[in-house]
């Protein structure tokens, strides 16, 4: 009896860290590559541990065979790598801001390393990030996520056929969101940059002999980053307030 309970325990568990696990490479925050990758297993191993008594009644029987078992936790991982999809394209609003801004200012051709990203980007993309991503852990917003992942029991009962036709449909719908919120986050400097050069283009035709572009960078670059530090407070509000209702409708 004990050895059934012992074994039932451990398939409901390392059911749960399928999903969990998935999610945690994905998740912002947590899949860093600054983050040690055992500080990451640990903590995927400590939420699914916390999470069996609550959720593993809601796993089907121990399968018989080895093709059903296998069906099943690619279920939980294919749910779990949708979840973190699906905040990272969250997180793109963000990188499409960072563009927009980047060009608008001159300093497109200005790279770091994105730690949201993990990849070479804009500079202002990499800030805009990285500042961002300490505003979720200051508002207390990675918890959500952590909810969003608990609650996706409900929503995404194990053993149950996924719905794909509605995570793609889920998945295409968030990313024209973040296109337009992207678009919004960077409409300060985006209309003083077509003002901006609009004036350009007036003094060229009213002295063709001045260097006008040569001239206007150092005032653009200025008058760019001053824009977007006036703005910042609410490009991050306004941010924080469409990552939340994104993870809202996983929430039971």
């Amino acid at each position: 009896m004990l050895n059934e309970i012992l074994t039932l325990d451990i398939y409901r568990f390392f059911m749960i860290v399928a999903r969990v696990g998935a999610a945690m490479m994905l998740l912002p925050g947590f899949s860093g590559q600054l983050v040690s990758t055992r500080i990451r297993l640990l903590l995927a191993l400590v939420v699914s541990l916390v999470l069996l008594p609550v959720v593993g009644a809601l796993y089907p029987p121990l399968p018989r065979h080895v093709g059903a078992l296998l069906l099943l936790i690619m279920g939980e991982i294919l749910v779990g790598i949708y979840l973190g999809v699906l905040t990272q394209a969250l997180m793109a609003a963000l990188n499409i801001a960072g563009t927009i801004i980047g060009f608008q200012s001159g300093l497109t051709n200005a790279f770091s390393f994105d730690a949201v990203a993990e990849q070479q980007g804009s500079t202002l993309t990499a800030f805009l990030s990285t500042t961002a991503l300490v505003a979720i852990f200051a508002t207390d917003l990675h918890h959500l996520m952590l909810r969003a992942l608990a609650d996706s029991y409900a929503t995404f009962v194990p053993g149950q056929p996924l719905p794909l036709d509605d995570f793609a449909s889920t998945l295409a719908h968030t990313l024209s969101g973040s296109f337009g919120v992207g678009v919004r986050l960077a409409s300060p400097v985006l209309a003083f940059g077509l003002i901006f050069y609009a004036g350009l283009g007036l003094l060229s035709r009213l002295a063709p002999q001045i260097q006008v572009f040569f001239v206007a960078l150092p005032l653009q670059v200025i008058a760019g980053l001053s824009m977007l530090m006036i703005a910042l407070p609410l490009i991050i509000m306004i941010f924080l307030r469409w990552f939340e209702a994104g993870l809202i409708p996983f929430l039971r």
